[in-house]
């Protein structure tokens, strides 16, 4: 071999050094890309099973007030036979409020602080949440469970504002308003999406099992 191509051995051994120095800084970038996008995942998966919970608490609160409006909804047929129903719970109660029992008064009491201090609350926490959300709401249009809960949480964006607007003109200064109701006989508003806890509960399941699927 000529001379003029045979490496010094220190120079030799630098090269190598150089090669093994540049994988080891290449696997490096590799490892800390996917470290970086496998904790950008669980950061969406934690931030979706927040939004689940919120539900949850939305629905066991909104469950219990629909109850509750039903045991008053009987005492007012029971009570005052006489007087002309209104269209629906809300409009009922609020027209026979001024010939309530204590009774009654106190059932409504209690509903109407379900709505102030429960439902307002958790329905306040979903709107933030939506706010702060800058993935699950702009995924692209089409088939498949990620596309299906944008287009719910859009739905759910658009009822819990026309919820709070209408709740600041129909509970603060009207007593005898305790429940507010979009999608009801009135028609002041759309109702909360059909579909969304299921569409969110298949989307973590599914999380769980496949990694980086979100």
């Amino acid at each position: 071999m000529s001379e003029l191509t045979q490496l010094p051995e220190w120079l030799g051994g630098a090269v190598i050094g150089a090669i093994i120095a540049a994988l080891g800084y290449v696997a490096k970038l590799i490892f800390d890309g996917v470290m970086a996008a496998y904790q950008a995942r669980n950061a969406r998966l934690a931030r979706l099973v927040e939004l689940q919970s919120l539900l949850r608490v939305g629905n066991s609160c909104f469950k219990t007030q629909i109850l509750q409006a039903t045991r008053l909804m009987g005492l007012i047929k029971q009570n005052h036979s006489d007087l002309k129903l209104g269209d629906g719970r809300e409009d009922t109660i609020a027209k026979t409020y001024s010939q309530f029992t204590p009774e009654e008064k106190e059932l409504h009491e209690i509903i109407r602080s379900m709505t102030v201090n429960a439902l307002g609350p958790v329905n306040q926490s979903q709107l933030e949440w939506l706010k702060k959300d800058t993935y699950f709401k702009v995924q692209p249009q089409g088939k498949g469970n990620l596309s299906e809960l944008a287009k719910l949480l859009a739905d759910l964006e658009a009822h819990l504002m026309l919820w709070h607007a209408k709740y600041k003109v129909w509970i603060p200064n009207t007593p005898e308003h305790a429940l507010v109701y979009l999608a009801d006989e009135k028609g002041h508003g759309i109702g909360f999406p059909s579909g969304l806890d299921e569409e969110v509960a298949k989307i973590i399941e599914k999380a769980r099992w496949i990694d980086f699927w979100i």
